[in-house]
């Protein structure tokens, strides 16, 4: 009887041991999986070799244009004032605009004191082509636009869009009145194809009232058509390639939409280096 006791005793407590380790080992926690980042796509060989020599190529006409990219010292940041100090010496950027994996060159000039001006470059697959944009009218080399540090100044930010193939300038300058423009355009062909131009002018009219006019490609729109244009272009904005504010813009949202540390606007030095490799 006592065997029978103790036998029963001892299946009991290897019972019980087996559940305790049977809880213990529902309660440790799979082992999670690794997500996999996604695979940056491959260079190949030619894409590489394209970049190399756009790289050459850039680096040559920035190298030309030294000292006038120098002369560029008002670019800057919201509330940053330029008249007795140098700006942020950002005046260069590289971004793809059609795709191509090799980037466009943007940077700007002034060889005029107080006027500087933007100039945009692509590789063909042989040279650096400049290429023409509509819609500016500097008043001297045809349409460009330019930095004005006259009057209210000039503010811009030049972006890439959400859509494929699209660039985005929008500015602002003034004085009794303020003009804010963005133009949207289209890369196609080593060409940048103009396809809208959005205008907001803020000011008083002849009779002392005040005025606030939308247009779109030149047409008066109704206010609240224009102001719902402006938003839906800035919530466009990807990359912030280039950008500069003569004073601070509270009532216009792009500001917000990007980290001024976060462009991809760079230095006169920093881009020789990055071209050199």
């Amino acid at each position: 009887m006592n065997t029978k006791i103790r036998l029963r005793a001892a299946i009991a407590i290897l019972l019980s041991a087996l559940l305790v380790l049977s809880i213990a080992g529902c309660s440790k926690k799979s082992p999670k999986r690794e997500e996999k980042k996604p695979l940056k796509p491959k260079v190949t060989e030619k894409e590489e070799k394209n970049r190399k020599a756009a790289y050459s190529a850039y680096k040559n006409i920035i190298e030309q244009n030294a000292t006038a990219i120098k002369a560029y010292s008002w670019q800057t940041v919201p509330g940053k004032e330029t008249y007795n100090t140098r700006g942020i010496d950002r005046p260069i950027s590289l971004c793809d605009i059609d795709g191509d994996k090799v980037p466009e060159l943007f940077f700007f000039t002034s060889q005029n004191q107080g006027i500087a001006r933007l100039h945009i470059y692509t590789f063909n697959g042989k040279e650096a082509v400049e290429l023409s944009y509509a819609g500016f009218d500097d008043g001297v080399n045809g349409s460009r636009l330019s930095d004005v540090m006259a009057a209210a100044g000039t503010s811009y930010v030049v972006y890439k869009g959400k859509e494929p193939n699209t660039l985005y300038i929008y500015d602002s300058n003034g004085d009794d009145y303020m003009q804010y423009n963005i133009h949207r355009y289209v890369m196609k062909n080593s060409k940048l194809e103009l396809v809208e131009i959005l205008s907001n002018r803020v000011g008083q009219d002849d009779s002392g009232n005040t005025s606030d006019i939308y247009k779109r490609n030149g047409k008066t729109v109704p206010n609240a058509q224009g102001g719902k244009s402006f938003t839906s272009s800035f919530a466009q904005l990807d990359k912030a390639i280039i950008f500069s504010a003569n004073r601070e813009e509270n009532n216009v949202s792009l500001w917000k939409k990007f980290s001024f540390d976060g462009a991809l606007c760079i230095s006169y030095d920093q881009a020789i280096a990055k071209l050199s490799k």
